[in-house]
């Protein structure tokens, strides 16, 4: 059942989690980690470039993790699984083979991944990505990596765009449809929303969470609001654009299973306010 509209449902105060962006540096990450810690969450997930990062800062993160009391749910690892050799968020194949090694030692049960691009640019669409010569690519990398998560005991949640492969809930399901069940979808309304949609940006969000459903492993919080050139959106942290927050955070609260959420799009110094504004909701 959903919980009533502006209800805090069970456990919500722990649930609530956000997004730790780390850097490559020890002392960096630390204050990250601090920041999120201080500002009263206990959950994260946790992203940084694989590709600038070394061996000592993959050792050390579970430990940093640990001493600020934080649990991290998820480990971003954005390979591009349409197109791996494309460099969309510096993660490539072999970064996200490590991330199945790292994420265990972090706590974490979910790695975090796009479904993919041709371009290296995450905000560019491109006539290739969508359809279904592009979801087989998809589903041929995911199989290379399956023994790999079972083995690791992860889950893998895969996030879309509307410039992306399987740019809104429907294909996403499709491409759901032809895999097992440890591979999921990331809940985020902004990036399901396709643009000749805006309008009627809450029956699409209902209509994705009922498409999606139990196949969502991860859900992220942030917010959006059309540009002035009417073809792609801005997307600022939760509460700062046009989303219905207390539709999204009652389907959210509905949600079967301890389904992470995320608040994102917000740097340190808006941790703490964030929270206590999406607390209060």
């Amino acid at each position: 059942m959903l919980a009533a509209p502006g209800a805090a449902g069970p456990g919500w105060a722990e649930r609530l989690g956000v997004m730790c962006q780390l850097g490559s540096t020890e002392a960096g990450a630390r204050k990250v980690i601090e920041a999120a810690a201080q500002a009263g969450f206990r959950r994260v997930q946790v992203n940084f470039a694989w590709d600038g990062v070394d061996e000592g800062f993959l050792k050390g993160l579970p430990g940093w993790l640990s001493a600020a009391g934080l649990k991290c749910e998820a480990l971003g690892a954005y390979v591009n699984c349409l197109a791996p050799g494309v460099n969309l968020m510096r993660t490539r194949e072999q970064d996200f083979m490590r991330a199945m090694e790292v994420a265990p030692a972090a706590g974490a049960r979910i790695l975090v991944a796009w479904t993919g691009s041709h371009l290296p640019d995450l905000m560019k669409a491109d006539a290739r990505n969508p359809g279904r010569t592009s979801e087989d690519a998809i589903v041929r990398f995911i199989e290379r990596h399956l023994k790999g998560l079972e083995r690791a005991r992860l889950k893998l949640a895969l996030e879309t765009y509307i410039t992306l492969a399987c740019p809104d809930a429907v294909s996403l399901r499709r491409l759901l449809d032809r895999l097992p069940e440890l591979v999921g979808a990331v809940l985020d309304p902004p990036n399901l929303t396709p643009v000749a949609r805006y309008g009627e940006r809450d029956e699409v969000m209902k209509e994705m969470v009922r498409t999606l459903g139990e196949r969502v492993a991860v859900a992220h919080l942030k917010d959006f609001r059309l540009r002035a050139d009417g073809q792609s959106y801005d997307l600022p942290g939760p509460l700062g654009g046009v989303m219905n927050y207390p539709l999204y955070l009652k389907l959210v609260r509905g949600l079967k299973g301890d389904v992470p959420v995320v608040a994102e799009h917000i740097g340190p110094a808006e941790f703490a306010e964030t929270r206590r504004r999406l607390m209060a909701m």
